[in-house]
């Protein structure tokens, strides 16, 4: 952070170039301690809302949300009070208990690799078990990256956990 400069509400998204915003939530929560930190995300699912809360994120605004309710959750952060927008969740009738979460759609294969991937397993060790060549483990993680909206390995291991995937039957 600038020196000299005061931070009074830190915005972070999810899916950032270099790091992943729950990552660097941490790191601003040691450089700026007090200051309220926040996921600003187009990843709106509640599997994202439920990875901010266990992250301990001040608050969770979706770029998706009505301007009105983005200055409302703003106002609410500044205040010094946390902010989840449960609104969208409500207006999709998924209700806020988390009974009825829209699953990310991967499919069986991509499944296997990231149980095995939840399991601790390197690449190399995915391949074997999954009688697959490195390259292509290699291309299914990017594809489950890209459909779980995270950019490494422990966020995918944290949505993972947080779907309570099994491993899905070899025919499937």
């Amino acid at each position: 952070m600038r020196a000299g400069k005061t931070f009074h509400l830190v915005l972070l998204d999810l899916k950032l170039p270099d790091s992943d915003g729950l990552r660097l939530m941490t790191l601003l929560r040691r450089e700026v301690p007090g200051v309220p930190v926040a996921i600003f995300s187009g990843q709106d699912a509640p599997i994202y809302r439920q990875l901010a809360r266990e992250a301990e994120a001040d608050g969770f605004l979706s770029k998706s949300m009505d301007p009105s309710a983005l200055v409302d959750g703003v106002r609410t952060l500044l205040a010094g009070r946390r902010f989840y927008d449960d609104q969208l969740e409500r207006n999709r009738g998924n209700g806020s208990n988390g009974e009825s979460r829209p699953r990310p759609k991967l499919s069986p294969k991509q499944e296997r690799v990231l149980c095995c991937l939840m399991e601790g397993l390197s690449n190399k060790e995915i391949a074997q078990r999954l009688d697959l060549s490195e390259r292509t483990v290699k291309m299914h993680l990017t594809s489950v990256y890209h459909v779980l909206g995270v950019n490494t390995r422990s966020q995918a291991i944290l949505v993972g956990q947080t779907l309570n995937l099994s491993m899905p039957p070899e025919d499937a």
